[in-house]
């Protein structure tokens, strides 16, 4: 069966980028280390702070770094592996004592950055949490329809943490978060950067969230031409991002 083939015009007002080891999407793509460094996640405050994962952590570090103009848009989270070090450490607990932690327990699902933002930020826009192995890829579909159907931007933040040990599959090297203003096109971008979403035939494996989030965000802050393969999308067919500059083509 042959994938249908789309173009989905969008303008990102910014992007931001945060990693534990890689002071920024530059040195994350040449592979330029530096220690453990942990999300400051400053929006949050008080008691709101405490239980926290490093997954949650990252994605409010990374919507903090937006541009005011964010303030009250609809948002997308989005991540591959989800509250996985959450995950591992109640299963942990439940092994060995028969019970968990009811505050770990709170924090467990998924769209808990997503709660936790919202809430933060007094943000009573819509929002929605994507999870799973094409979660970049759909976060960013998402995130492009939401836009078109609301005629504003909308807040992309894509995170991940390391996948403990214990788990087998595609592991994360470091923490890493970024979060973008995204918003339809418009005859006149001025200060934004115009891209495209394509889908085209072909799967693709699944690619570190740390890679994905590393070029895309190069790209915007450089405002450079180039493209990102996003990952499937569906059956036989991938998204891909092309982030075009004015006065270029995709």
């Amino acid at each position: 069966m042959t994938a249908p083939v789309f173009d989905l015009d969008v303008v990102i007002w910014g992007a931001s980028f945060f990693s534990t080891h890689f002071a920024s999407a530059g040195n994350a793509l040449m592979g330029t280390e530096r220690a453990f460094t942990a999300p400051k996640f400053e929006l949050l405050t008080g008691r709101a702070r405490r239980f926290t994962s490093l997954a949650t952590q990252l994605h409010i570090e990374a919507c903090g770094a937006l541009p005011a103009s964010s303030a009250g848009r609809p948002s997308v989270f989005a991540t591959c592996h989800g509250e996985i070090q959450t995950a591992h450490r109640l299963i942990g607990e439940f092994r060995d004592a028969g019970e968990v932690s009811s505050a770990h327990f709170a924090h467990s699902v998924h769209n808990t950055p997503s709660g936790l933002y919202s809430v933060a930020t007094g943000n009573t826009a819509p929002s929605s949490t994507i999870t799973g192995a094409n979660a970049v890829a759909a976060a960013w579909l998402e995130a492009a329809l939401v836009g078109r159907e609301t005629d504003g931007p909308v807040i992309l933040s894509i995170a991940d943490e390391p996948v403990p040990e214990a788990f087998d599959g595609l592991g994360e090297p470091a923490g890493v978060a970024a979060a973008f203003l995204v918003g339809p096109a418009a005859p006149s971008a001025g200060g934004g950067v115009p891209a495209r979403l394509s889908m085209e035939e072909g799967g693709q494996p699944p690619e570190r969230t740390l890679s994905l989030l590393a070029r895309i965000v190069h790209l915007v802050i450089a405002r450079a031409t180039g493209s990102v393969k996003l990952g499937s999308i569906q059956p036989g067919a991938s998204l891909r991002l092309h982030v075009t500059p004015a006065g270029t083509a995709p």
